[in-house]
Formats: structure tokens, sequence, C-alpha cells
């Protein structure tokens, strides 16, 4: 699975940056983050606490998917940036050849963009699935297909 999240990163991730999260075998864990974070958003918008009538417009849509999208930004930024501070080297045997993570901030936070841009993606598609089993957002993000 590392190898074809690898293959999906590589089309918009530096390269750089993904050879590091490959080897310290991170991609996996940040797309389950990705993906747990967008299913429990949509699942307090759509079936419990946050379903009910005041609380089911676009408006309120779009604030959850900036709250899940934010959610892993943070995620993504803080890890990157721990990881940087470990100073982990690259090969163990050859000292010279530097340090994994070691991009700069503008790399981590291009990477965390992205990563929340994948996370609203992902949120988008949970919300069509579980729209129609709310009472109260049925119709959000939009009115198609559920009528």
């Amino acid at each position: 699975m590392e190898e074809s999240l690898y293959n999906f990163y590589n089309l918009f991730v530096n390269s750089n940056l993904l050879e590091d999260l490959y080897q310290e075998q991170l991609l996996s864990p940040l797309t389950w983050t990705a993906v747990g974070i967008a299913l429990l958003v949509a699942f307090a918008f759509y079936i419990w606490p946050l379903n009910k009538v005041s609380f089911s417009g676009m408006g309120k849509w779009l604030l959850m998917m900036g709250i899940s999208a934010l959610a892993l930004f943070l995620i993504a930024l803080v890890t990157c940036y721990q990881k940087a501070n470990q100073e982990i080297l690259r090969d163990e045997a050859d000292p010279d050849q530097g340090t994994l993570f070691d991009q700069g901030i503008s790399v981590f936070f291009s990477y965390a963009f992205e990563m929340a841009l994948l996370t609203a993606v992902i949120f988008f598609i949970i919300s069509m699935v579980m729209k129609n089993f709310s009472k109260n957002a049925k119709h959000r993000p939009m009115l198609w297909p559920s009528k």
C-alpha cells in the first residue's frame, strides 16, 4: 500500500519530502489520519451530535469541511516539523549524507496545505455518501442526487 500511496503523492508532493516520508513510513498513517478526520467530522455533522435543523446550512457544512482540513493541516505540519527536529540521518553508515526532513518550513507548509486539500476532497466524497443517512442535512453539500 505504501508504494501505491507513493505513486499517488508523487503527483503533487515535493519529491525530496516524499522520499523522506516514504523512508520513515509516514505515508499510510497520514493518509489514514486524513480519512479518519474527514469521516469523524462528517459523522458529527450528518449523524450525531450536530445533526440539527439550525446547523444544517451550507455555511455550516463549509465550516465542518474547513475544520477537517485545518486539523490535518496542523497534524501534517507538526509531524514534519518534529521529524526535522529529530535530525534523523539518511544513512547511519554515512553521516556525511545529511539528515531526513531537511527541506525547510516552506516545503512543510506546502505539503500540509496539499494534505488539507486532500482531506477536503475526502470530506466531500464522504458527505455525498452520508447525506442520505441524515434527517436534517440531506441537501448538503448539494441537492443532487438526493432529489
